[in-house]
């Protein structure tokens, strides 16, 4: 296998290396970096002009990156704290404790992020439906340009 990889660094370089890492990546985390991006965005734009809309748009990336955070790694790190702490005397604690931090807090993120994003569509929907139309002269009184 060594000969291969000499051979490989050797007449290819390293491009395919970099190019299948990028790809596991973005399948592994694009919603991570949709939320990223999308917070970005919206702050940018909630702090040049702070609406509802805005704030709700930033709030609904917000949330898809903690619910998937939370769904692949908080909620596993959660279930062992659980197992830790919840032995012996408090047994029977465990079991509601593992369904409130899995399932539960699972669907609350995640009905809370849907919620959000329901939100933010329908705000910006009735901003489309609110704005004044662009094609009438915004000063119908004014004479000639």
């Amino acid at each position: 296998m060594s000969g291969f990889y000499g051979w490989s660094e050797a007449h290819l370089g390293q491009w395919h290396y970099i190019l299948g890492y990028a790809i596991t990546l973005l399948h592994h985390k694009w919603p991570l970096m949709l939320a990223l991006g999308g917070g970005a965005w919206f702050g940018a734009r909630a702090y040049a002009r702070p609406d509802r809309r805005s704030v709700s748009w930033l709030l609904a990336a917000l949330l898809l990156g903690l619910a998937y955070e939370y769904d692949k790694h908080i909620a596993q790190e959660l279930h062992h704290a659980v197992d830790f702490l919840f032995l012996g005397e408090l047994a029977g604690l465990n079991r509601p404790m593992h369904l409130l931090v899995g399932t539960a807090l699972r669907a609350a993120l995640a009905l809370g992020c849907l919620a959000m994003l329901a939100r933010s569509v329908w705000l910006s929907a009735a901003a489309r439906r609110a704005a004044p139309d662009t094609e009438q002269p915004a000063n119908p009184g004014a004479r000639g340009a």
